[in-house]
């Protein structure tokens, strides 16, 4: 029986967060989704990938929860 793929994010909650956690105002793993998913469609430049996002937010949206929108470029 074929096993189901692991959701992307499932990849990066691993990852330790290095922010000071009273600034974050978006998840490390939803935002690292974010820009791997801007990449994988062609972006080259983290405002690409902010534009891309924010062009694709409702489509996002259904795999992510993204309480504060799309993270800015910065």
């Amino acid at each position: 029986m074929p096993s189901l793929p692991m959701p992307i994010t499932d990849v990066f909650v691993a990852l330790a967060d290095p922010r000071q956690t009273n600034k974050v105002q978006h998840s490390l793993a939803e935002t690292l989704t974010v820009a791997v998913c801007g990449i994988l469609v062609g972006a080259d430049t983290f405002e690409e990938i902010q534009a891309w996002a924010q062009e694709k937010l409702p489509w996002l949206r259904r795999y992510l929860e993204l309480p504060n929108g799309i993270p800015s470029h910065d």
